[in-house]
């Protein structure tokens, strides 16, 4: 969803095949005219048999002589692992053989891109959209009528060379989450709210940490030690992010209008809650019965608690429309889609309120703890600082 929206190009994506088998994952499947993809590990008698993909492949080649655009994960799965996994080379395969169909007049273009998500477990978190540079497919249409497999296994590492630019990298999540942590809080004040500045701050943190790792692992693992012994004080005071110590203390007037938010949206959010919630849970519930597959288990709960939700909002509205006259059917049925976002905005305004209040009491009773903080947090930005002129 956010590649289309953010490119404003209609991509059917490629998913795989389990994804049809549900009738809840189907109806989304269909209506964005994904084209189901057989992986090896499926079960069935046919889980083996690579031509089951045959047909699957022609309407990608279909597609792209159409004019139409393709969007897939080449590591074969989505996952939230540091590091990309070995890439499979359906990409390649279709696009070497769809140009090959028409002797190179198609001019499909492969465009690697990467998402990068500020707090991916988070409602409303920022994203990032990074497009790399394009892979002209025609020009390797004499390679790939002279060796099928070299064609497809070269264009395949030249994929994996160019998502490795757009895509953080490191050894472990920890790390990954570390360096995305320490580019946020070495950021100038003029990119602070800029998430491309801040994820080109990362990669050169994670190019020079690959540095000085290979040349200075002492010096390197010092300075992550030191990361890691900050990151729990920070967290044992509820402070999520170190920046906010250095600047002016909190006006009253702004953790009073942080309180009143609150105050504001609990009853909405509590209306939201008893709207929602039964059916949101009941989806859950149907979702784990009607679905064996762990693949498809977290699409399958999201587009049932999507149905279930819409349904008791209509439901809902209907009982208003009998009870109070049909002139009231249709506000109940926004007031539970507004309720309904309160209730996931709840969260967040709660935890903007506590942490306003955590820092008021900081600056308030602990000024020179929060002073010792801001300090120690200058000094690791020039640690990292200097390790990424000395790995230049």
């Amino acid at each position: 969803m956010v590649l289309r929206v953010a490119l404003g190009v209609p991509a059917r994506f490629l998913a795989k095949a389990t994804l049809f088998r549900n009738p809840a994952s189907r109806v989304a499947m269909d209506a964005f005219g994904s084209i189901p993809i057989h992986r090896a590990k499926e079960s069935g008698a046919r889980s083996g048999d690579a031509s089951r993909n045959d047909a699957s492949f022609a309407l990608c080649r279909a597609e792209l002589a159409a004019g139409g655009a393709l969007a897939l994960f080449p590591e074969g799965v989505s996952h939230s692992d540091p590091q990309l996994r070995p890439l499979k080379t359906g990409a390649a395969r279709i696009a070497l053989s769809a140009e090959a169909e028409h002797d190179g007049k198609l001019g499909v273009t492969l465009v690697p891109v990467g998402l990068y998500y500020e707090r991916k477990a988070l409602f409303r978190s920022s994203v990032l959209l990074v497009v790399g540079e394009p892979i002209a497919v025609a020009p390797l249409l004499g390679d790939y009528r002279r060796d099928e497999r070299a064609a497809v296994a070269a264009l395949t590492e030249a994929i994996d060379a160019r998502l490795d630019h757009v895509v953080l990298q490191a050894e472990s999540r920890d790390l990954v989450a570390g360096i995305a942590r320490v580019a946020r809080w070495t950021r100038d004040e003029e990119t602070e709210d800029d998430p491309a500045a801040q994820h080109q701050r990362a990669r050169e943190l994670a190019d020079a940490y690959a540095r000085l790792r290979a040349r200075d692992p002492g010096r390197v693992e010092a300075i992550a030690g030191e990361v890691r012994a900050y990151t729990r004080v920070l967290r044992q005071l509820g402070v999520r992010d170190p920046w906010a110590l250095e600047l002016a203390p909190l006006r009253p007037g702004a953790l009073a209008a942080a309180l009143g938010k609150l105050l504001v949206a609990s009853p909405f959010a509590a209306v939201g809650a008893v709207m929602g919630w039964l059916p949101y849970r009941l989806a859950g519930e149907l979702a784990k019965r009607l679905t064996h597959d762990e693949d498809v288990l977290g699409t399958a709960k999201l587009l049932a608690g999507a149905t279930f939700l819409a349904l008791a909002w209509a439901a809902e509205a209907v009982v208003a429309g009998f009870v109070w006259g049909p002139l009231w059917a249709a506000p109940t049925f926004l007031v539970g889609i507004a309720a309904g976002y309160v209730a996931l905005r709840f969260d967040e305004l709660r935890g903007e309120a506590a942490e306003a209040w955590r820092l008021v009491v900081l600056r308030a009773f602990h000024h020179r703890t929060t002073q010792r903080l801001a300090e120690r947090r200058r000094a690791l930005a020039d640690a990292v600082a200097r390790g990424l002129r000395d790995a230049a």
